[in-house]
């Protein structure tokens, strides 16, 4: 009988990060970028490959489409390859960059009319399989770029709406702006035009543009547990949304970096023995103990996300922890270049 060979445990553990690591560190050039009028579809194309080109560093690709079906929340039936090749013709018509150093010839560029893929191929003998050339110039223009914005596409592929999809993205890039109002609060204000840049719509009047944002706040509420607030200032004619961010002082006290505080949390909800009837409500009466430093075994529980969700070994976690007792931020352990560098 011929035995299959045993993987080695760095092997399995590099294999289960591919499998469970979904966070992109999306380049602010694309977040920013006037890309409204793509489908919501095509906008997590994008990023479900930016996010393969983030591990490989390959600017030609080979994905599985099923694993891009998954990526992207679609189900399992007929459609799905019409739908994703649709997506992909989207990604090939321009849109608007703005703000960014050329790095071939040096000067600040305000805006340029580029395509996000050169090809796209599916051979006839592994029709499983797409064959994706990211356009060269794309990735040019953005290599100077700073700032980036964290997206956990395993949340994101859930939305339902673009408009959902759209504000939650602008929270998590402006979450931590300076507020000289109140420093608990985040605020960032929009007026109609890049409302209408940003979803793809001609709304003229800021009543019909709040119809679509209510209902953004009311997904990304069911899908986060986040809430979002907007109204329309009538003086300015901005759209001003607000969001309770953790007080610096708790910032300071958190054990474990904050960005992963909402992310623990769900994952030790997630993993509760104990019957809950309200999970949001749970989850945030977990999260005023653990601020509070209320809530026994923590370091255990976070311990167990870091093992089983990103498999990182012991040894790897034990790095992670300071000589003050506090767990710093991880990321890949591949050095990233060129769009993603820092």
């Amino acid at each position: 009988m011929n035995k299959k060979k045993a993987s080695t445990p760095s092997s399995a553990l590099e294999k289960a990060k591919q499998q469970h690591f979904d966070l992109l560190r999306k380049n602010n050039a694309i977040t920013d970028a006037k890309n409204g009028e793509l489908s919501l579809g095509a906008m997590k194309a994008l990023d479900a490959i930016l996010q393969v080109y983030q591990e490989k560093q390959e600017t030609k690709m080979h994905l599985e489409l099923s694993l891009l079906r998954k990526k992207l929340g679609l189900q399992n039936n007929n459609a799905y390859v019409e739908r994703i090749k649709t997506y992909l013709l989207e990604l090939k018509l321009p849109f608007e960059l703005r703000d960014f150093n050329d790095s071939k010839s040096g000067k600040k560029v305000s805006w340029a009319l580029t395509s996000f893929l050169q090809d796209v191929k599916s051979y006839k003998e592994s029709q499983h399989l797409i064959e994706i050339n990211i356009s060269e110039n794309f990735l040019d223009y953005l290599v100077e770029k700073a700032g980036y914005t964290s997206i956990d596409l395993s949340m994101s592929k859930k939305f339902k709406t673009k408009f959902g999809y759209k504000i939650y993205e602008m929270y998590l890039r402006y979450y931590s702006l300076p507020n000289r109002e109140a420093n608990e609060l985040g605020i960032i204000k929009k007026d109609i035009k890049e409302m209408n840049d940003k979803f793809g719509t001609t709304y003229q009047h800021a009543s019909k543009m709040m119809e679509g944002i209510g209902r953004g706040l009311k997904e990304i509420e069911q899908v986060t547990g986040t809430g979002i607030f907007c109204f329309y200032e009538k003086v300015s004619k901005k759209f001003i949304f607000s969001w309770e961010k953790i007080s610096g002082e708790l910032e300071h006290k958190s054990p474990i970096p904050t960005a992963r505080i909402d992310e623990f949390i769900d994952w030790v909800v997630e993993h509760s023995k104990q019957l809950v009837n309200n999970k949001k409500k749970y989850a945030s009466k977990l999260k005023e103990m653990f601020l509070k430093n209320e809530l026994g075994e923590w370091e255990s529980s976070y311990r167990g996300m870091l093992m089983y969700k990103y498999a990182y070994s012991s040894e790897e976690i034990d790095a992670m922890k300071m000589e003050n007792g506090r767990y710093k931020d991880f990321s890949l352990k591949v050095a990233q270049k060129r769009l993603f560098d820092e």
